[in-house]
Protein backbone atom coordinates (compact mmCIF):
# COMPACT_ATOMS: atom_id res chain seq x y z
CA UNK A 1 0.00 0.00 0.00
CA UNK A 2 1.24 3.68 -1.05
CA UNK A 3 1.46 6.29 1.60
CA UNK A 4 -1.00 9.08 0.33
CA UNK A 5 2.22 11.59 0.39
CA UNK A 6 3.51 9.76 -2.66
CA UNK A 7 0.14 9.05 -4.41
CA UNK A 8 0.61 8.89 -8.11
CA UNK A 9 -3.01 9.77 -8.17
CA UNK A 10 -2.55 13.54 -6.07
CA UNK A 11 -2.60 15.41 -9.91
CA UNK A 12 -6.23 13.52 -10.52
CA UNK A 13 -8.18 13.48 -7.81
CA UNK A 14 -10.20 15.73 -5.37
CA UNK A 15 -8.08 15.35 -2.28
CA UNK A 16 -10.78 14.61 -0.21
CA UNK A 17 -8.75 11.50 1.53
CA UNK A 18 -5.13 12.62 0.97
CA UNK A 19 -5.10 13.07 5.18
CA UNK A 20 -6.58 9.48 5.89
CA UNK A 21 -7.07 6.49 4.07
CA UNK A 22 -8.25 6.28 0.99
CA UNK A 23 -10.23 3.16 -0.82
CA UNK A 24 -9.72 4.20 -3.95
CA UNK A 25 -5.59 4.23 -3.57
CA UNK A 26 -5.99 1.43 -1.82
CA UNK A 27 -7.94 -0.65 -4.83
CA UNK A 28 -6.11 0.83 -7.68
CA UNK A 29 -2.95 0.38 -6.09
CA UNK A 30 -4.22 -3.08 -5.68
CA UNK A 31 -5.65 -3.33 -9.45
CA UNK A 32 -2.79 -2.00 -10.84
CA UNK A 33 -0.33 -4.70 -9.03
CA UNK A 34 -2.44 -7.81 -9.78
CA UNK A 35 -2.08 -5.89 -13.84
CA UNK A 36 1.87 -5.81 -13.35
CA UNK A 37 1.95 -2.12 -14.19
CA UNK A 38 4.52 -0.50 -12.53
CA UNK A 39 4.59 3.10 -10.63
CA UNK A 40 5.45 5.03 -13.10
CA UNK A 41 3.26 3.92 -15.59
CA UNK A 42 0.26 4.41 -13.29
CA UNK A 43 0.24 7.98 -13.96
CA UNK A 44 -2.11 9.86 -16.06
CA UNK A 45 -0.85 11.02 -19.50
CA UNK A 46 -2.22 13.85 -21.94
CA UNK A 47 -1.87 12.63 -25.24
CA UNK A 48 -1.35 15.45 -28.25
CA UNK A 49 -1.54 14.95 -31.81
CA UNK A 50 1.46 16.76 -34.21
CA UNK A 51 0.70 20.45 -34.32
CA UNK A 52 0.22 19.50 -38.46
CA UNK A 53 -2.81 17.53 -37.48
CA UNK A 54 -1.56 13.80 -38.10
CA UNK A 55 -3.57 11.04 -36.47
CA UNK A 56 -6.21 14.01 -35.33
CA UNK A 57 -8.71 10.93 -36.77
CA UNK A 58 -6.54 8.01 -35.22
CA UNK A 59 -6.66 9.85 -31.13
CA UNK A 60 -10.50 10.37 -32.31
CA UNK A 61 -11.07 6.75 -32.71
CA UNK A 62 -9.36 5.83 -29.56
CA UNK A 63 -10.89 8.67 -27.52
CA UNK A 64 -14.12 7.12 -28.54
CA UNK A 65 -12.88 3.27 -26.91
CA UNK A 66 -11.65 5.09 -23.65
CA UNK A 67 -15.19 6.74 -23.10
CA UNK A 68 -16.80 3.60 -23.92
CA UNK A 69 -14.26 1.26 -22.08
CA UNK A 70 -16.40 -0.56 -20.03
CA UNK A 71 -18.65 -1.73 -23.27
CA UNK A 72 -15.63 -2.53 -25.17
CA UNK A 73 -14.66 -4.81 -22.48
CA UNK A 74 -17.92 -6.84 -21.89
CA UNK A 75 -18.24 -7.08 -25.78
CA UNK A 76 -15.06 -8.84 -25.67
CA UNK A 77 -13.63 -6.02 -28.35
CA UNK A 78 -9.71 -6.59 -29.26
CA UNK A 79 -7.77 -3.67 -30.28
CA UNK A 80 -4.56 -3.44 -32.86
CA UNK A 81 -2.40 -0.46 -32.52
CA UNK A 82 0.93 -0.03 -34.55
CA UNK A 83 3.01 2.15 -35.94
CA UNK A 84 7.04 2.14 -37.27
CA UNK A 85 7.45 5.22 -35.65
CA UNK A 86 8.69 4.57 -31.89
CA UNK A 87 7.46 7.07 -29.31
CA UNK A 88 4.13 8.07 -31.06
CA UNK A 89 1.62 6.71 -28.02
CA UNK A 90 1.22 3.30 -28.56
CA UNK A 91 2.01 1.33 -25.01
CA UNK A 92 0.41 5.00 -23.68
CA UNK A 93 -3.24 4.93 -25.41
CA UNK A 94 -2.77 0.81 -24.55
CA UNK A 95 -2.17 2.03 -20.86
CA UNK A 96 -4.78 4.46 -20.74
CA UNK A 97 -7.44 2.25 -21.54
CA UNK A 98 -7.00 0.36 -18.29
CA UNK A 99 -6.34 3.40 -16.60
CA UNK A 100 -10.00 4.34 -17.75
CA UNK A 101 -11.21 0.87 -17.05
CA UNK A 102 -10.03 1.24 -13.76
CA UNK A 103 -11.29 4.27 -12.77
CA UNK A 104 -14.89 2.82 -14.31
CA UNK A 105 -14.68 -0.38 -12.15
CA UNK A 106 -12.80 0.03 -8.84
CA UNK A 107 -15.46 0.97 -6.60
CA UNK A 108 -17.40 -2.05 -7.79
CA UNK A 109 -15.10 -4.60 -8.17
CA UNK A 110 -13.72 -7.17 -6.12
CA UNK A 111 -10.26 -7.83 -5.31
CA UNK A 112 -9.06 -9.61 -8.40
CA UNK A 113 -6.81 -9.47 -11.11
CA UNK A 114 -8.95 -7.37 -13.68
CA UNK A 115 -6.17 -6.93 -16.55
CA UNK A 116 -2.27 -8.04 -17.10
CA UNK A 117 -0.10 -5.63 -19.12
CA UNK A 118 2.50 -7.61 -20.98
CA UNK A 119 5.94 -7.02 -22.57
CA UNK A 120 5.41 -9.82 -24.72
CA UNK A 121 9.72 -9.34 -25.33
CA UNK A 122 10.48 -9.50 -22.08
CA UNK A 123 7.64 -12.29 -21.41
CA UNK A 124 9.00 -14.89 -24.28
CA UNK A 125 12.35 -14.37 -22.28
CA UNK A 126 10.84 -15.56 -19.25
CA UNK A 127 8.61 -18.20 -20.35
CA UNK A 128 11.56 -19.64 -22.04
CA UNK A 129 13.59 -19.40 -18.54
CA UNK A 130 10.79 -20.31 -16.76
CA UNK A 131 11.32 -24.16 -18.56
CA UNK A 132 14.39 -24.57 -15.91
CA UNK A 133 13.85 -21.94 -13.05
CA UNK A 134 9.99 -21.47 -11.92
CA UNK A 135 9.31 -18.02 -12.55
CA UNK A 136 6.58 -16.20 -9.81
CA UNK A 137 5.91 -13.81 -13.08
CA UNK A 138 4.47 -16.74 -15.16
CA UNK A 139 2.98 -17.88 -12.74
CA UNK A 140 0.96 -15.13 -12.34
CA UNK A 141 0.22 -14.60 -15.92
CA UNK A 142 -0.66 -17.95 -16.63
CA UNK A 143 -2.96 -18.42 -13.22
CA UNK A 144 -5.05 -15.01 -14.64
CA UNK A 145 -4.73 -14.97 -18.20
CA UNK A 146 -8.74 -16.11 -18.44
CA UNK A 147 -9.58 -14.13 -15.67
CA UNK A 148 -8.20 -11.01 -16.34
CA UNK A 149 -11.20 -8.64 -18.28
CA UNK A 150 -8.50 -7.16 -20.43
CA UNK A 151 -4.90 -7.98 -21.53
CA UNK A 152 -2.29 -5.47 -23.03
CA UNK A 153 0.61 -7.51 -25.61
CA UNK A 154 2.80 -4.69 -25.33
CA UNK A 155 5.64 -4.53 -28.25
CA UNK A 156 4.20 -8.38 -29.64
CA UNK A 157 6.37 -9.39 -32.46
CA UNK A 158 9.56 -7.17 -32.12
CA UNK A 159 11.64 -10.23 -33.45
CA UNK A 160 10.47 -12.94 -35.32
CA UNK A 161 9.07 -15.68 -33.50
CA UNK A 162 10.24 -19.11 -32.85
CA UNK A 163 7.68 -21.88 -32.93
CA UNK A 164 7.75 -22.82 -29.67
CA UNK A 165 7.19 -18.35 -28.60
CA UNK A 166 4.78 -18.21 -31.44
CA UNK A 167 2.73 -21.54 -30.09
CA UNK A 168 2.46 -20.18 -26.78
CA UNK A 169 1.17 -17.08 -27.78
CA UNK A 170 -1.08 -18.15 -30.00
CA UNK A 171 -3.17 -20.53 -27.86
CA UNK A 172 -2.98 -17.82 -24.88
CA UNK A 173 -4.27 -15.21 -27.13
CA UNK A 174 -7.01 -17.99 -28.80
CA UNK A 175 -8.13 -18.98 -25.37
CA UNK A 176 -8.85 -15.33 -24.16
CA UNK A 177 -10.51 -14.73 -27.72
CA UNK A 178 -12.41 -17.76 -27.73
CA UNK A 179 -13.86 -17.12 -24.20
CA UNK A 180 -15.05 -13.53 -25.08
CA UNK A 181 -12.04 -11.83 -23.52
CA UNK A 182 -10.31 -8.32 -24.77
CA UNK A 183 -6.91 -7.77 -25.48
CA UNK A 184 -5.10 -4.97 -26.79
CA UNK A 185 -1.71 -5.10 -28.95
CA UNK A 186 0.78 -2.84 -29.47
CA UNK A 187 3.10 -3.39 -32.18
CA UNK A 188 5.92 -1.33 -34.43
CA UNK A 189 4.83 -3.55 -37.47
CA UNK A 190 2.42 -2.96 -40.00
CA UNK A 191 -0.16 -5.83 -41.04
CA UNK A 192 1.85 -7.73 -43.58
CA UNK A 193 5.18 -7.46 -41.70
CA UNK A 194 2.63 -8.78 -38.90
CA UNK A 195 1.80 -12.13 -40.31
CA UNK A 196 5.35 -12.65 -41.57
CA UNK A 197 7.06 -12.66 -38.23
CA UNK A 198 3.93 -14.66 -36.16
CA UNK A 199 2.76 -16.38 -38.82
CA UNK A 200 -0.78 -16.25 -40.78
CA UNK A 201 -3.07 -17.55 -38.03
CA UNK A 202 -1.81 -15.92 -34.68
CA UNK A 203 -1.63 -12.47 -36.78
CA UNK A 204 -4.96 -12.74 -38.52
CA UNK A 205 -6.17 -12.59 -34.95
CA UNK A 206 -4.37 -9.66 -34.11
CA UNK A 207 -5.35 -7.70 -37.35
CA UNK A 208 -8.43 -8.96 -37.79
CA UNK A 209 -10.72 -9.24 -34.93
CA UNK A 210 -11.50 -5.82 -34.18
CA UNK A 211 -10.22 -2.10 -34.19
CA UNK A 212 -6.70 -1.71 -36.28
CA UNK A 213 -5.48 1.43 -35.87
CA UNK A 214 -2.19 2.79 -37.38
CA UNK A 215 -0.22 5.86 -35.74
CA UNK A 216 1.92 8.14 -37.52
CA UNK A 217 2.60 11.08 -35.75
CA UNK A 218 6.17 11.67 -34.47
CA UNK A 219 8.18 10.58 -31.97
CA UNK A 220 7.11 12.45 -28.48
CA UNK A 221 8.84 10.83 -25.96
CA UNK A 222 10.81 13.00 -23.50
CA UNK A 223 8.44 16.23 -24.44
Amino acid sequence: MIENKNCWLKDNCNKCDCNGFCMRLYKLDFLYEQALISLMQRRHLTLRIDNNGTDEEKFSELKNIENNIEEFVSKGDNLYIHSSIAGNGKTSWALRMVEAYFNKIWHKTSLSCKALFINVPSFLLALKDNITTKSEYIKHIKENILKADIVIWDDIATKASTSFEAENLLSMIDSRISAGKSNIFTSNLNDEELHKSLGDRLASRICNLGYNIELYGSDKRGI
